[in-house]
């Protein structure tokens, strides 16, 4: 795990570094496509950000995965992103570190088989672009980190700032 961190940081470093647009007390709210390791499916999101300080900002998510395998999946997220501008100073780059809850159905032909609960850890990475102050778009990555059940979760996705 030091090793990553320490090559993300490097790699960051090596980019040239400018100055993020969020500022402390700067919201967004965002719709988002992602697709779920785990389940194997696509599903929607929504995301709201608040900036907590410039360059970091606080991030509260909701994912509902498609019915894949007999599995229903939803997921609900409270992360911390700390953009760092790349060349453009339109372009970012963000490590995200932050907490999850999860709920998987189980679900048979005639009748529901069970569900589980789970609480985990979030750790990833995203990219964004400002397309103008208003919007903007992003692909992320984040790895969640669940006793029984990990899932890796790509999505991409637009903002809006108000």
């Amino acid at each position: 795990m030091k090793k990553i961190l320490t090559i993300i940081c490097a790699l960051m470093l090596g980019m040239g570094i400018g100055q993020a647009q969020v500022r402390q007390g700067q919201t967004a709210a965002g719709v988002n496509l992602v697709y779920g390791s785990e389940i194997e499916s696509l599903g929607l999101g929504a995301r709201f950000q608040y900036g907590i300080l410039d360059q970091l900002r606080a991030e509260v998510g909701f994912n509902g995965f498609f019915q894949h395998n007999h599995m229903s999946w939803w997921d609900v997220n409270l992360n911390a992103h700390y953009l760092v501008g790349l060349k453009s100073d339109k372009l970012f780059i963000y490590p995200l570190a932050g907490l999850n809850y999860t709920m998987v159905n189980f679900k048979g032909e005639l009748n529901d088989l069970g569900e589980e609960n789970h609480i985990g850890l979030n750790l990833g990475a995203g990219l964004e672009y400002e397309i103008n102050d208003h919007f903007g778009v992003n692909i992320e990555y984040r790895h969640t980190i669940i006793r029984k059940v990990d899932q890796g979760v790509v999505g991409m996705g637009v903002n809006y700032k108000f």
